[in-house]
């Protein structure tokens, strides 16, 4: 008979279709969002309803709640992720949340003729430092409870911090460079069990390993035979894989946003745009965005294609596959919902991992990665249960028409910078940083941005400076002359600041004048050729040395600056 488990916070499953694959059976998924609910009761056969866990501070609700040999449990990580207000956002949810787990593993744990075998809890790393190293009774609201039991409030009920580690789930056959803290017990030793980790170093699967298995979603041949890269046993035709021969292109001012924010962000590391194959993929995050430095973008297999549909993001069944979950595994919802899923799941193989060093505790067996049985997956998501939820395939076959270009608003903001050295940043914006009560696209600035952390500092440029930067350029760097007579040429026909925006926000780059797109895509041209290794002796009292490109760039920008009236 198999062990059973409970999976709070389920989401669409992820930690549920690990433990599953290892044998063990799921008999609920507790969820209070109704679409990721309603993608567990598909692929593991339940009829769960909506329920917050936060119910669960209700000592009855406990009591009530049908016995189980494992539990776990992944409590919302926003408030606790790094992403969220640089990891400032406020805790006090999150806290609540993975308390009002900890009480149901500490009741079942403790309660006469408890089954409870072991329990465990998912977040990102940055939790860690919100979860105390153990807990008593009276920590977890459990006062009156535990007289009631015959325990002492100020007893410790659960070790949670030191019963863990941070894991990557690239370490345990996933595709994905995914770290998250992973705390629980195995409660007959009092330990944590340690997952073997089989894929270090040189054996990690990287992106290209599983994009070159999965077909172009632009393939006509939809009855060719397609083989699951993580799962080589599952087999089916492109025709029966749902959620990926559809065009998910990207707007050029989508993906040229994101590529921005990749390889030259004012204040933040180089990224690789497109995808660097040759690693594991990055996360996946919840927001699906293409617009992003978080973004997932693949060059398009639409090779023709220039500008709008150049780019794109993964399919829906790609960023499933880079989770780990089985081609068989759908996911019930809109392509934004879908997504959302796929990118608070907690990866299979991780879960898998857990599961199997469980496993070959409790039972001295364990299931191999090549022996895992998916037939009741398979008959879950049989078409008359994908009807029942209305499963929507986004499969069309269809290459899209860019006719709906995203919309800037009035309150859109610009901020953009040529290329950074030296450490600094030299940026031009349709706003003020240092004023909340700045008009966006009325008071337009020009900043210098150096150093980093306390450090940092934001120096304003005022107009006509440049008069100052060429006559130093004249004399102490002649060779530079010519760039001077091309700036000239290229800052003419300048719009002044109102219709400056109003091009921004229609992104129009068809106009009479200089719009702001257009400048700098032929200012970064003419700074190609500039020296970012020379060093001089600088103009600019706050920084003693900075390198000739930087001085171009100032230059330049604060000509363009200078003529927005």
């Amino acid at each position: 008979m198999a062990y059973t488990f409970i999976d709070f916070f389920c989401g669409a499953g992820g930690f549920t279709e690990g433990f599953r694959q290892q044998g063990f059976k799921p008999i609920r998924g507790i969820e209070m969002w109704q679409p990721a609910l309603n993608t567990h009761n598909l692929n593991f056969g339940l009829d769960d309803k909506v329920k917050n866990v936060l119910e669960f501070e209700d000592d009855e609700e406990i009591e009530i709640l049908e016995d189980s040999d494992i539990i776990l449990g992944s409590p919302p990580c926003v408030s606790f992720s790094m992403a969220n207000k640089a990891g400032k956002a406020d805790k006090s949810l999150g806290i609540r949340l993975i308390e009002a787990f900890l009480r149901v593993v500490a009741v079942k744990k403790h309660q006469k003729n408890s089954i409870l075998k072991a329990w465990y809890m998912e977040n990102v790393p940055n939790s860690k430092n919100y979860i105390q190293e153990t807990y008593t009774f009276e920590d977890l609201n459990l006062d009156n409870w535990a007289k009631k039991n015959n325990f002492n409030p100020k007893d410790i009920a659960l070790t949670a911090k030191e019963n863990g580690a941070v894991l990557n789930a690239s370490e345990y056959g996933s595709p994905q460079k995914r770290e998250r803290f992973i705390c629980g017990e195995f409660i007959e030793d009092k330990v944590f069990l340690y997952p073997v980790k089989t894929h270090t170093n040189e054996k990690k699967l990287t992106l290209k390993d599983i994009r070159s298995k999965i077909p172009s979603p632009i393939s006509k041949e939809l009855n060719k035979e397609v083989v699951d890269p993580n799962y080589p046993s599952l087999k089916c035709t492109l025709n029966e894989l749902t959620d990926h021969t559809y065009d998910t292109g990207l707007y050029k001012i989508e993906w040229e946003k994101a590529k921005r924010a990749k390889v030259n962000h004012p204040f933040m590391g180089k990224m690789s745009f497109p995808e660097n194959e040759n690693n594991p993929s990055r996360t996946i995050m919840a927001t699906k965005a293409g617009s992003t430095r978080e973004s997932l973008i693949y060059k398009s297999e639409y090779s023709q294609r220039v500008g709008n549909g150049e780019y794109r993001m993964p399919t829906i069944r790609e960023a499933a596959t880079l989770m780990g979950f089985p081609y068989l595994f759908n996911f019930t919802g809109t392509e934004g919902t879908k997504w959302k899923q796929i990118g608070n799941a907690v990866c299979p193989h991780m879960s898998f991992a857990l599961a199997k060093a469980l496993n070959k505790r409790l039972t001295d067996k364990e299931i191999n990665h090549d022996k895992i049985n998916f037939s009741v997956l398979e008959t879950n998501n049989k078409q008359e249960n994908l009807e029942k939820y209305k499963f929507n395939n986004l499969n069309n076959q269809t290459e899209k028409t860019f006719n709906k270009e995203p919309k800037r608003t009035a309150k859109s903001k610009f901020r953009r910078h040529i290329l950074k050295g030296g450490n600094m940043t030299v940026s031009l914006l349709n706003y003020s940083p240092v004023d909340n009560n700045t008009t966006v696209g009325k008071d337009w600035s020009m900043y210098v941005f150096l150093g980093s952390g306390n450090k940092f500092q934001s120096i304003p440029i005022n107009k006509n400076e440049y008069i100052t930067y060429e006559k130093y350029i004249l004399e102490n760097l002649p060779t530079y002359k010519q760039f001077i007579s091309s700036a000239k040429n290229l800052c003419t026909k300048i719009p002044n600041k109102l219709i400056l925006h109003e091009l921004y926000i229609q992104n129009n780059t068809q106009t009479k004048y200089l719009d702001i797109e257009t400048f700098f895509e032929r200012a970064e041209e003419l700074l190609n050729n500039s020296s970012n290794d020379v060093i001089f002796q600088s103009v600019f009292q706050d920084k003693k040395n900075i390198p000739i490109s930087q001085l171009l760039s100032i230059y330049l920008l604060n000509l363009y600056f200078s003529n927005i009236k």
